[in-house]
């Protein structure tokens, strides 16, 4: 998908990537920002996605890209490159979209490309060859390989905030004359799915095979321990391969109709660990854990929509820092 009208901001390139060893198998994606002008490496992205088709790591790896954009200049130029001709056409909308998991990651592609071209940007997209498309193969592979990786390359005079997860790793490559590099992975960080519970038992298969898209195998799954958010949680926890951990922290029944402050204090701890983690609650749960990383006062708690069975993710970053990735994500149950 190409942009009516070229933005007049930064310049940026995404390159994205991924893969599934068996098609559909173990599955990753990798992606990465770049500054055309210096060739710098902004971002580093990488993910495992559990069995997945190849088609489904390509999307995710692009989404990934995209997003790390909108962190980075939401009103930039931006080329995407990518060795899937399959994702470049569709996206450029010259092939049409059969598969239904593929309509909905397209969908939520073209929803970051609108954001960006809303900001006054615009996004293009290139086809590569593999050959020039290592960098973003190499990332998506360690994703296949089960690792993880939010790294984030900042000027400035700061050491690096968190080591690599292996002793070996080198650290990432600076021009001479630069400025050292900030890394930060995911395994110092959380990643929080929140799964409001549905009103029907039928919706949770649909909840499940979503959940599955978005995380990997380790993620551990945490839920209310009564009704539907139980159930559901149980049906998450053995797609994934997990156990789930029922309490009351996550019921959100405290007394009054603001946030539920046993639920914050279980989010806190999850934050403290950190990790990948799916979380079955009330709407009132979700509510609890959206208000305080937005800081959206008492009186407005009621004012953020979401539905039965929809989703919400929370990305908590090693730092501290808190950032809402998506709210109220219910195309699945359509």
């Amino acid at each position: 998908m190409s942009a009516a009208s070229r933005g007049a901001g930064r310049r940026l390139v995404v390159e994205a990537d991924g893969g599934s060893r068996g098609n559909p198998g173990v599955a990753g994606y990798g992606a990465l920002v770049r500054d055309p002008a210096t060739g710098r490496v902004l971002v580093e992205l990488a993910a495992p996605l559990g069995k997945q088709s190849n088609n489904v790591a390509e999307y995710s790896g692009l989404i990934a890209g995209l997003r790390a954009v909108l962190d980075i200049e939401p009103g930039a130029t931006v080329q995407v490159k990518m060795d899937s001709k399959l994702v470049v056409e569709q996206m450029s909308d010259r092939w049409k979209i059969k598969h239904e998991d593929m309509r909905r990651l397209a969908l939520e592609a073209r929803d970051l490309c609108a954001e960006i071209s809303n900001a006054g940007g615009s996004v293009d997209f290139t086809w590569i060859p593999r050959e020039k498309n290592k960098d973003a193969d190499a990332l998506s592979n360690e994703g296949m390989d089960g690792v993880t990786v939010h790294r984030v390359l900042t000027d400035g005079d700061a050491t690096p905030e968190a080591e690599s997860e292996s002793e070996s790793e080198a650290e990432p490559a600076v021009e001479a004359g630069a400025a050292p590099a900030v890394a930060r992975r995911w395994g110092e960080s959380l990643r929080l799915l929140l799964v409001q519970a549905p009103l029907d038992a039928a919706a949770s298969p649909r909840i499940v095979r979503a959940v599955q898209c978005l995380v990997g195998d380790d993620a551990s799954v945490v839920a209310a321990d009564a009704g539907l958010a139980a159930e559901v949680g149980q049906h998450v926890a053995t797609a994934l391969g997990s156990q789930v951990r029922t309490s009351t922290d996550w019921s959100a029944q405290a007394p009054g109709e603001r946030a539920d402050e046993r639920v914050r204090t279980a989010y806190r701890s999850l934050v403290e660990r950190g990790g990948t983690v799916v979380a079955v609650t009330s709407r009132r749960g979700v509510l609890s854990v959206l208000t305080e990383v937005l800081g959206v006062p008492e009186d407005r708690f009621w004012a953020l929509a979401t539905a039965p069975g929809s989703l919400t993710a929370v990305e908590v970053w090693d730092e501290g820092s808190a950032s809402v990735a998506f709210t109220n994500r219910t195309d699945h149950l359509a």
